[in-house]
């Protein structure tokens, strides 16, 4: 954990340098022609090597805002200040999702007149952020994952996005997710299924067969207390609070949410489930009871420390793995029933064109960028997530990044995927009921008192449609 720890404090710091020299530039406190600092006073002042120093200075070589001369030093270029610049409000976890600095990078270099700013937005009211921001005319680029464009959707902050046209090479579910009222409103660049990933040499050591299509949620259960009395360790871990987790379960319970018993409460179906979902998370032989709560970046270090033999993720997390000598696989989620249908959620991020953009041609080149061949190439080839491209997501890929040997499962998936809003529950619904999860896992309420919370938002969401 603390050398993990150490890697993320250094690459901070290099991007607090990067970013900070660029500010000074664009904003001309750095007036073209001057030099930076030397390298010597920049490792000092940020705490870095002379090396990274140079790696950082490189980036900005790339974007076009500055010129390294030799035995002299780096000047600010002349047309530093002329560019193009668009503001890309998203969010910071696409550094790891798809390597967005690496696709700006290239960005740049393809588009030496346009410069693009990113904008971290509020991980916790990204959408409410996003619109405020766009409906202002401060934002050009925005991105956000399905999930947050139907919160967008339900805000009425669709209109601030401009229409696209439909790019037939990319997979159809993906566009999918951001059609509203027959318009495509954004470009999908990456996509991943809910699936489950494990530790083949956990299996092999408790004398276990590797999970399959046929599993249950009962058979993952028997699985894992075998795991753990023969690791003395936790075996299943994933956040029980996130949407895009317990969320699986009432999609599997039946879609368009669930429906009412005739006194009011869940049907069979749905009270199973979740009860299923209950016995798993409040199991703690086999799943962390002092990680129970919404811890969100605790899954996968469990998961890279062999801590836990399984996880609930998506392809996008798996890219904290892609350097480490994990033996692991993944497999489609376990059903309720065996023969049941199999169903997961899929999470799709895309980039959208702000309505109210200043630069709407520079924004849409960088939006069309990130579909196209070179920069979903990129992605394939340096990343274990799945582009939005097809003829770029199955390619032969052959380098040291540590995939999973099923990494194409996904390919056969496609007839289980559904969005959230086949739950047929609003945003708001969704993380009230969160909220009466951790209620119930704290023993604040009992069973029937979740069962009617949810039975709660269903009438509800009922009444607006």
């Amino acid at each position: 954990m603390n050398s993990k720890s150490g890697r993320q404090s250094f690459q901070e710091r290099l991007d607090r340098m990067v970013g900070k020299l660029r500010t000074d530039i664009l904003s001309g406190i750095r007036q073209p022609g001057t030099y930076l600092p030397s390298e010597s006073a920049l490792a000092k002042q940020f705490q870095l090597s002379n090396k990274s120093v140079r790696r950082g200075l490189e980036q900005l070589v790339e974007e076009g805002l500055i010129v390294k001369i030799d035995r002299v030093g780096s000047m600010v270029m002349e047309t530093a200040r002329e560019k193009i610049r668009i503001n890309f409000g998203c969010n910071s976890s696409l550094t790891s999702d798809f390597m967005l600095d690496e696709l700006l990078v290239e960005f740049h270099r393809l588009n030496p007149g346009i410069h693009v700013r990113p904008i971290t937005l509020n991980r916790f009211d990204h959408v409410q952020s996003a619109g405020e921001l766009m409906d202002n005319g401060l934002l050009d680029v925005v991105s956000f994952n399905s999930l947050q464009f139907q919160e967008m959707v339900e805000s009425g902050f669709d209109s601030l996005l401009e229409p696209l046209e439909k790019d037939t090479s990319l997979y159809p579910i993906a566009n999918e997710a951001f059609i509203h009222q027959d318009q495509l409103l954004a470009y999908p660049i990456s996509f991943s299924p809910v699936v489950l990933c494990y530790n083949r040499a956990h299996f092999r050591e408790a004398g276990l067969p590797e999970p399959d299509s046929y599993w249950t949620w009962e058979d993952l259960i028997d699985a894992a207390v075998k795991l753990s009395e023969r690791r003395g360790r936790h075996a299943i871990y994933f956040v029980p609070a996130s949407e895009n987790r317990y969320s699986v379960f009432l999609l599997q319970s039946g879609l368009d949410c669930v429906e009412e018993a005739e006194d009011g409460g869940l049907a069979a179906q749905t009270a199973n489930s979740l009860r299923i979902y209950s016995k798993l998370v409040n199991n703690h032989t086999i799943f962390p009871k002092y990680l129970a709560g919404d811890y969100e970046d605790a899954t996968i270090p469990l998961f890279e420390q062999e801590q836990v033999s399984m996880i609930l993720t998506t392809y996008f997390n798996l890219n904290e793995t892609k350097h480490l000598p994990l033996d692991y696989d993944l497999a489609p989620l376990p059903t309720l029933k065996h023969r049941d249908p199999q169903k997961t959620l899929i999470i799709t991020i895309g980039a959208a064109v702000a309505a109210n953009s200043r630069e709407k041609e520079a924004a849409r080149k960088l939006v069309d960028f990130l579909i196209s061949p070179e920069a979903q190439r990129l992605i394939r080839e340096r990343t274990v997530s799945i582009p939005a491209r097809k003829s770029m997501a199955e390619m032969n890929v052959d380098n040291d990044i540590n995939r999973p040997s099923r990494y194409l499962m996904y390919r056969e998936m496609f007839p289980t995927f559904y969005y959230h809003r086949e739950l047929g529950l609003p945003i708001h619904a969704l993380k009230s009921f969160r909220k009466s999860l951790n209620a119930y896992w704290s023993n604040m309420i009992d069973e029937e008192e979740l069962h009617r919370e949810l039975s709660k938002w269903m009438r509800q969401s009922k009444q607006l449609i």
